[in-house]
């Protein structure tokens, strides 16, 4: 097995620009990709019919939102934005909104045109919060007012108006309550981060072509005849096919280790509290894509049907597995079903468990072992389809 081992690693000579490419390409696209969509903030038209000084408030609040970016525009603006596809909704201040929160009746907002379920629901979170926080602040202040009006002074109107700011600014600065999403266990904050996915999901992506194509000599092999000569020599079957999946093996894993090393000294990324469970999930999901690169080769019949198919199929399953896009926006239920069978969905759940949750190592062991089955399951298809002769 080790001559194997040897000739393939002095073949790679041949191979070592595009290894170099791909690994360039990875930390390039998540660098444009990452960095471009991070500051990324949908915009949301906002008409203001009520014109009131509550109406005026409301759009100064909605202005300092750091995950939505809302600007005032008229109805007929508003309108076209949505219809041209601009923006995917346009939020709507009726008339009454003013005495609404004067009265504390419930402050009804119209949505023009709903095209995207997520982009409402983080909206309404936004607006219903300084809704509540503005009608909270007009309570405060109606009972200050009506305290003082009745026992010490007759400008009731004038203290009610100073005691609203004095409260709006206290939710401003001093905040009673605040609330935060952590992982159990945990004191990191879940938040999603699109760099780090960017980073993860475009290593598995592009090192796994690498991986493919170097398992994929076996077909060079036996279109030239190598195969054969080599099956008639002393060394073992299983010699020349576990040379082949271990020097397939040992260059993902070289390559994933550099990607790691660029992403944390190149674009700055926090591989979380356990680098040893990014590694065990990395090292597992490149025994899994090796072993699908053998099932591949055993599929075809020549290394150029193999270069046809493996585009195909790695980006289709990337695509499932959530390496272009968070799976946590898909609802589909046949997709997140298909999505459970490809492995990059398993190493992408485990690295962002710990890079992007604060998890620690007992994150990789789950995926991991079923990385590892995939794996096991792949090589033994592999090697059933794979003829020796």
């Amino acid at each position: 097995m080790l001559s194997i081992i040897r000739l393939r690693l002095l073949g790679l000579r041949d191979d070592f620009a595009v290894i170099v490419l791909m690994t360039i390409m990875a930390l390039g696209f998540t660098a444009i990709f990452g960095i471009s969509f991070d500051d990324f903030r949908p915009t949301v038209p906002v008409v203001d019919e009520d014109k009131s000084g509550y109406s005026e408030a409301l759009i100064n609040e909605l202005k300092k939102d750091k995950g939505l970016s809302f600007i005032a525009l008229d109805m007929k603006d508003a309108a076209a934005e949505v219809e041209e596809g601009k923006t995917l909704a346009a939020l709507i201040i009726p008339k009454g909104f003013d005495e609404s929160i004067k009265i504390g009746e419930k402050a009804s907002l119209g949505v023009l045109k709903v095209k995207d379920d997520i982009l409402i629901f983080t909206m309404q979170k936004v607006v219903s919060g300084i809704v509540l926080k503005m009608a909270g602040s007009e309570r405060i202040a109606d009972i200050t007012a009506d305290f003082i009006h009745t026992h010490k002074s007759e400008a009731g109107q004038a203290v009610k108006v100073s005691a609203y700011r004095s409260v709006i600014e206290a939710w401003e600065y001093k905040r009673p309550m605040e609330v935060t999403s952590t992982v159990s266990g945990t004191e990191e904050d879940s938040s999603y981060d699109n760099l780090k996915h960017s980073m993860i999901g475009f290593s598995l992506f592009f090192s796994m072509y690498t991986m493919v194509f170097g398992i994929g000599t076996i077909l060079n092999d036996r279109q030239y005849k190598t195969w054969q000569r080599m099956l008639i020599t002393p060394v073992s079957k299983a010699s020349i096919l576990g040379g082949n999946m271990v020097t397939a093996y040992l260059v993902g894993v070289i390559q994933i280790g550099i990607l790691i090393i660029g992403g944390k000294y190149l674009l700055g990324i926090d591989w979380g509290n356990s680098i040893s469970g990014v590694l065990t999930v990395a090292g597992s999901f490149v025994f899994a894509v090796t072993s699908m690169g053998l099932m591949l080769s055993g599929v075809v019949k020549t290394h150029a049907q193999l270069s046809a198919v493996t585009p195909v199929v790695l980006t289709s399953t990337s695509m499932l597995g959530g390496c272009m896009w968070p799976l946590e926006i898909v609802n589909n239920r046949a997709l997140l079903f298909l999505a459970e069978l490809t492995p990059q969905k398993w190493a992408m759940q485990g690295m962002e468990s710990i890079v992007s949750k604060g998890m620690g190592f007992e994150a990789a062991v789950y995926p991991a072992i079923v990385l590892m089955v995939m794996g096991a399951l792949f090589f033994a298809i592999g090697v059933i389809l794979i003829k020796y002769e």
